[in-house]
């Protein structure tokens, strides 16, 4: 893989794949051309999604890193959405593609699960940043020291 990660332009897109994915669904598509390359996407996509959040798991220094984590999440919500979209239209795939669903399924609970994981994250680090903001600094006390002993 490269050296630098282009996240906000690599999340971007798979935003975008998700949002075609659930447009196509909505249209009247003929499930011998589209139904077997949705599912491959959705795999693919799956792919992706977990590459990039295993990548910011294990750089916590990434400038950032929340705002990454913050898309990651609403990503893993949308996919999980997809995911329940397409179990409800079963009509339309194969049986070769229905075959992959329960596999879907386990996908799907496992980005819910990452959901709750990076809702957890995040609330604390707003919360030690919150509580590092309203305390002073040793720099800070001895400056303020020494202006009121002016």
């Amino acid at each position: 893989m490269s050296e630098k990660v282009h996240y906000e332009d690599n999340l971007f897109y798979l935003h975008t794949e998700i949002s075609n994915i659930q447009n196509g669904l909505k249209l009247s598509i003929d499930s011998e051309f589209f139904a077997s390359r949705i599912i491959n996407q959705i795999f693919a996509i799956d792919a992706i999604l977990n590459r990039h959040y295993l990548l910011l798991k294990e750089n916590p220094y990434l400038i950032r890193r929340n705002d990454f984590l913050f898309s990651i999440q609403k990503l893993k919500t949308k996919l999980s959405k997809l995911i329940e979209t397409v179990e409800e239209k079963k009509s339309f795939f194969s049986e070769k593609d229905t075959e992959r669903f329960p596999e879907l399924k386990r996908k799907m609970a496992a980005h819910l699960m990452d959901v709750q994981k990076i809702r957890k994250e995040i609330s604390e680090k707003l919360e030690s940043s919150s509580e590092d903001s309203s305390s002073l600094s040793s720099s800070e006390y001895e400056l303020l020291m020494q202006s009121s002993e002016e």
